[in-house]
């Protein structure tokens, strides 16, 4: 039945979005993510109708027809007489639109979106209906028209205006031409969307969809039930049986779903715990073994760079002891060459790689956390709670606030 897949379909993508943490451009780790930020580009499009400033946008040119259309009725006497009606409506006659790779921008950094074969949800900027007398009519649509057009054409257009808030949800992979995350298209995601709506709004959108399509697989043999009942006298009303019956099945089967949906959700969130625990242990892993090494290419260069100066001082002093000690007379001027040192340098990118790191691993913990409350909130939502028991899926302590706490890594520059 088909309402049933758009409930189910529905149902499943809601539950992603809400179970799914927002994770921070510069703290993206592959596999699927939530974010959100603006949309940025270099060198930006401009939208066919509006010229607006975008990083996306798609328009349509849809025209007006209007025809009267004569048919034969036949009554039940066998009489035949002639009718009309009036048939109306839209034909899109021109379409287009064009995407370039952006970059997502939020407070932490940057992240590339490359928006080939998302779902997008773009803003309305352009929408205007217009005669055949405005300039825009051909100006912007086809010299050819509709048959039977009525000389109406609707120009709308929907764009991701450039510096736009954007919400995204899809599948995060390694770029081939630099170390960094990408967002692309990964035909094992369940979803890649790039949205001008908030998250609250596409989720409350898949929401509405939940209630109308389910409300739909209600009535429908409910419905049919009705009208057969309304046909028919009451004898032969026990012959309706079965399709109660069926109504009541429908409602049955609307339950499966939806244990069978919450099962699998309770069962991702339990396993994105897991993972987003193991993205923490990465984090302090890459600590453990990058800054002691850090460290000692840096006091190797300074302890290097130290002798250097040492024996630069030691060459200039007997230099100079031995200039005085052939001096007979006059003024004597001397210039210094120094070497060009990078300890200075070397300690401050050791600086800046320890703040770096500190910052994936604060980066890391915030996403584990976010994870656990999703997962606590829904183990303790009713009626999701004894489902969430058949599932495995317990309540969990957070990060630092409730008692868990990694050791940091000792890091000693003092010898």
């Amino acid at each position: 039945m088909l309402p049933l897949w758009f409930w189910s379909r529905a149902l499943r993508l809601r539950r992603l979005i809400q179970d799914l943490p927002t994770s921070k451009a510069r703290g993206v780790f592959i596999g699927l993510v939530e974010l959100k930020g603006t949309a940025e580009i270099e060198e930006p499009l401009t939208s066919y109708l509006a010229e607006t400033a975008c990083v996306q946008f798609g328009w349509s040119v849809s025209e007006e027809w209007r025809r009267v259309v004569t048919y034969t009725v036949t009554d039940k006497d066998g009489n035949s007489r002639t009718e009309t009606r009036v048939e109306s409506g839209w034909t899109t006659v021109a379409s287009g639109g064009l995407a370039s790779p952006f970059h997502l921008v939020d407070d932490t950094g940057s992240i590339l979106v490359r928006p080939e074969g998302a779902t997008i949800e773009g803003r309305s900027v352009f929408s205007e209906t217009v005669t055949a007398f405005s300039d825009l009519y051909y100006g912007k649509g086809p010299p050819g028209g509709v048959v039977d057009s009525t000389g109406r054409r609707m120009f709308t257009e929907s764009a991701v205006p450039l510096h736009a808030p954007v919400f995204v949800v899809g599948k995060a992979r390694q770029r081939e031409d630099v170390v960094a995350a990408e967002i692309a298209a990964d035909p094992s995601a369940p979803m890649f969307l790039i949205s001008t709506r908030s998250e609250e709004q596409v989720a409350g959108g898949h929401g509405w969809t939940i209630w109308l399509t389910g409300l739909l697989v209600l009535a429908l043999p409910a419905g049919g039930w009705a009208i057969d009942r309304n046909q028919m006298g009451p004898a032969d009303w026990p012959d309706l049986l079965p399709a109660g019956w069926f109504s009541l099945g429908a409602s049955g089967v609307l339950l499966v779903a939806w244990l069978w949906q919450v099962f699998n959700s309770m069962t991702d969130l339990r396993n994105r715990v897991r993972q987003a625990s193991s993205l923490v242990d990465i984090q302090l892993k890459r600590r453990n073994d990058l800054i002691p090494e850090l460290v000692r290419v840096v006091e190797a260069a300074r302890a290097h760079e130290a002798g250097a100066q040492q024996a630069l001082a030691a060459l200039r002093a007997n230099a100079a002891a031995e200039q005085l000690t052939g001096l007979s007379g006059g003024i004597m001027g001397m210039a210094e060459a120094y070497p060009d040192l990078k300890a200075n340098g070397n300690f401050l990118s050791l600086q800046k790689e320890l703040a770096d790191t500190e910052q994936r691993i604060a980066m890391a913990r915030d996403y584990l956390n976010d994870a656990i409350t999703n997962a606590n909130t829904r183990a303790e939502r009713f009626p999701e709670g004894w489902v969430a028991s058949l599932a495995g899926l317990r309540r969990l302590p957070l990060l630092v606030t409730e008692g868990i706490e990694r050791q940091p890594v000792q890091v000693n520059l003092a010898r």
